[in-house]
């Protein structure tokens, strides 16, 4: 949350200091960085494109491309995502900047459907320096793991998971993905066996997984799927008989 605010202070100061006449509708950089700290995305993603409007040739240009990419990601639009991410990059980032976009450009190949390119960008952000990743390793690993999960390659998506963190902000999440070599739908999480038992026996298909974790966890989960769609699907349909919270792992 740090380096977002200080890029996006960058992104006004840079916005104030265009020379004469300065940048047009400043304004909306600073709407939309309000809104993207709000989490209101779609919001923010409109402004920010509508400064680009105003002001194409920015200094900043790529560094707003990239904030507009995220806003995008984060309403759940990766088709414009990957859009907005393709113009950062194709406006000669600073270093740090491109492999951020790299990286969540690749994340949003992956949302996509496209876990080909999302390997092949994964790939390009783990091969450059360290110094210029502006994302934190556990978070690289576990999106890297998601996309070979994707992929259908079980045994290189394991191997990124296990080195995540176990005390990390993302180690909730690869203790629950852990050991899986197919794709299922998670219903609940429950701290004692007894519960998820229960709750599994009123689920259609429902199983109880143990999920590692200093506190005793147990999932519920219906069927074992080959495919993502199938098991998308199958999570479409819990969801439209009741289980609202229903969702495909990993």
């Amino acid at each position: 949350m740090r380096w977002i605010a200080g890029a996006l202070s960058s992104i006004l100061l840079a916005a104030s200091c265009v020379g004469p006449g300065g940048a047009q509708n400043r304004m909306f950089l600073e709407e939309a960085e309000k809104e993207y700290l709000a989490g209101r995305y779609s919001q923010a993603a409109g402004h920010y494109e509508a400064f680009l409007a105003d002001n194409p040739g920015h200094p900043e240009g790529a560094k707003i491309r990239l904030m507009a990419g995220k806003c995008h990601l984060g309403a759940g639009r990766p088709d414009l995502a990957i859009a907005a991410f393709d113009k950062s990059l194709a406006g000669q980032p600073p270093a740090g900047v491109r492999v951020e976009a790299l990286f969540r450009r690749s994340v949003a190949y992956r949302l996509a459907g496209q876990a080909d390119a999302a390997l092949e960008g994964f790939r390009a952000v783990g091969a450059a320096p360290e110094a210029d990743r502006v994302v934190t390793s556990d978070e690289f690993r576990y999106e890297w793991a998601q996309a070979f999960f994707r992929a259908g390659e079980w045994k290189a998506g394991q191997a990124q998971l296990a080195a995540v963190s176990p005390n990390g902000p993302y180690a909730e999440k690869a203790r629950s993905r852990l050991g899986l070599t197919a794709f299922t739908v998670q219903v609940g999480s429950f701290g004692t066996e007894a519960q998820a038992r229960s709750a599994a026996a009123r689920v259609p298909g429902g199983a109880v997984r143990p999920v590692p974790a200093e506190s005793p966890r147990y999932a519920v989960t219906a069927g074992s799927f080959a495919r993502y769609d199938d098991a998308d699907r199958e999570a479409e349909r819990l969801r439209r008989l009741g289980y609202r919270d229903a969702f495909v792992i990993p």
